[in-house]
């Protein structure tokens, strides 16, 4: 996510209001803290073969799916007067309910107040059963959403009242959706936070989930995978025909997975397709027409797979009608750190077959891509998917706790400016600094269905933290480093293999691994340790020089080792 100049001004005055400091060189003294509030032992919960889902049954599996949509009405807008695409005191808006107050819904970035709708935001959801083993996915148009209110759809009685065992919640990561975490508001230390909104957010997740469990049937799967490349099958062609690595190193991974579950006595009935690709939706949120509710790029893809391409949307050929596969499209969001995004000197095809250089119209932007990307969806799923009958389903989930190191983080919760969130570990009554700092609970999931497989990640994932990729086989043609750059990294400190796609691998059946980005939780950038570099003397408010937005954005220098490594734990671990 890009940081505006408002963002900015909260960080200032949440350093400013925060007590101590901390210049992220320093590991925190104990101060009597349980040392294993770091890792975890064995998952808290893992099926099947605990007493709660003992066994596998006749080894059927069953998909369903389902969506609902939670779009505000926007019953109170305003005058853009002096068209700086924000709110500013002053400027007339609509007092709907008389009551003297601008009641808006904010939108990331800070004073973006919504003035209409441009698309949908939902909540999808797929559910898997297999013997006494019930586990969904849902992912929410969001910015993010945390902890508390992810708690709040997982341990729903509606939910539990069906055998659900366990619930993925992760959000796409839209920045033109409603701020479901508080950060965002009309101006610095004013929370964009809406409780009554976020709480229908939860009630649309919590009804997909119950949609996809009442749609359960007996399914098979069929999955591909393509590389999002320039040129379908050059390696080295490039990737800016639909994204690219502003960061230093230029590592990431361009995989599309198409998982399509199928009626097992209909192999053409679609009843879910998960797509997992890495990408920032935001395009529009930097457009001149940046006032709208929008998914982004995610629902043209969402929809276009499901419903197919209209003839005449391309003048150039292929232009004929483009089939659908039917079902519900659920977007997984992947590893997107390190500003992976479609809005940097990106340039996608538009319906002429030009490059799209002008990025002005940030809808029309979105348009476009989401339509390639369903192209290609289509086009791969049609020509070289792989059907697979036998689907084993299992899932374990682990909590473990990561350091605050943030004083803008540490802020931001104590005045309750974000979203509710529990904080451990350290002592209330007395003043944040270095040895009493709070932890953050987190939650990691990994879910596997026959060969394909998927873990999440409670953030924005660097990608070289998924891949690995220090020998350039994970930068697509894209020179890896610039070593004239101030505080370049260096790559001989980078973390050695296996990572944490080949943990994922090395599990026994799977051929499709995924990480499933901004799920369970949200804490930022999760950035590795050998690229970690702080402003010297105004850390987390300003960005060391080079490429370091990032950490300004994270929880601190201890992030990698808080936050991942129990992800190559979780990987790894078996029953």
């Amino acid at each position: 996510m890009l940081r505006s100049h408002h963002v900015c001004s909260i960080y200032v005055a949440l350093a400013l209001a925060a007590c101590g400091g901390d210049d992220g060189n320093n590991l925190p003294a104990d101060a009597g803290v349980d040392a294993r509030l770091e890792g975890f032992d064995e998952p808290d919960d893992h099926c099947p073969g605990s007493p709660h889902c003992a066994t596998a049954g006749d080894g059927v599996l069953h998909v369903g799916a389902g969506k609902r949509i939670f779009t505000p009405t926007l019953a109170e807008t305003f005058t853009d007067e002096n068209m700086n695409g924000e709110y500013d005191e002053g400027e007339a808006y609509v007092d709907a309910d008389a009551d003297g107050k601008f009641d808006a819904y904010w939108l990331f970035g800070g004073g973006r107040a919504a003035n209409a709708v441009q698309t949908d935001l939902e909540a999808r959801a797929v559910a898997f059963r297999q013997g006494d083993t019930t586990a969904a996915i849902v992912y929410l148009d969001a910015i993010g959403l945390l902890g508390g209110d992810i708690d709040t759809i997982r341990n729903d009685a509606r939910l539990a009242s069906l055998g659900v065992d366990h619930v993925i919640v992760g959000s796409t990561h839209a920045h033109d959706a409603v701020d479901t975490i508080g950060l965002w508001g009309p101006r610095a230390l004013v929370t964009g936070y809406n409780p009554e909104f976020n709480a229908r957010v939860q009630t649309a997740a919590v009804e997909a989930i119950q949609d996809a469990v009442a749609a359960l049937t007996p399914a098979h799967l069929a999955i591909a995978t393509t590389l999002v490349l320039n040129e379908p099958g050059n390696p080295q062609s490039r990737t800016d025909r639909w994204n690219q690595d502003i960061r230093d190193p230029k590592i990431f991974d361009p995989t599309m997975t198409l998982a399509r579950f199928v009626r097992a006595d209909d192999p053409n009935m679609t009843i879910a397709t998960v797509v997992n690709w890495a990408d920032h939706p935001e395009a529009s949120a930097f457009g001149d027409d940046n006032l709208k509710i929008s998914s982004h790029f995610v629902h043209w893809l969402r929809v276009l797979v499901e419903d197919g391409i209209p003839a005449g949307t391309y003048t150039n050929p292929p232009n004929a009608e483009i089939p659908g596969v039917g079902g519900i499209t659920v977007y997984v969001q992947g590893a997107l750190g390190g500003q992976i995004g479609s809005i940097r000197s990106t340039a996608p095809l538009d319906f002429d077959g030009v490059p799209m250089t002008d990025h002005s119209d940030g809808h029309l932007y979105e348009r476009v891509l989401g339509t390639n990307l369903a192209r290609l969806a289509l086009e791969t799923m049609a020509s070289s998917s792989e059907s697979v009958s036998e689907l084993p389903l299992s899932y374990r989930t682990a909590r473990f706790h990561a350091l605050v190191q943030n004083t803008g983080f540490q802020a931001a919760f104590i005045i309750g400016l974000l979203a509710p969130h529990d904080l451990v570990g350290y002592d209330p009554e007395q003043p944040v600094s270095p040895g009493n700092e709070p932890w953050i609970p987190l939650r990691s999931t990994y879910l596997q269905v026959g060969p394909f497989a998927l873990i999440t990640s409670p953030g924005e994932l660097h990608p070289e933290l998924w891949v690995g990729g220090f020998d350039g086989s994970w930068s697509w043609g894209w020179p890896m480093l610039d070593t004239t750059l101030p505080n370049a990294p260096d790559l001989a400190d980078a973390p050695a293999a296996p990572h944490l796609r080949d943990i994922m691998l090395a599990n026994p059946g799977v051929e499709y691994p995924i990480l499933a980005g901004l799920a369970q939780d949200y804490v930022g950038y999760i950035v590795p340790a050998y690229n970690y570099v702080l402003h010297p003397s105004s850390p987390y408010i300003d960005e060391a020089e080079g490429e370091h937005y990032e950490e300004t954005y994270s929880l601190g220098p201890l992030v990698e080792q808080h936050v991942h490594h129990p992800l190559l734990d979780l990987a790894a671990w078996r029953p």
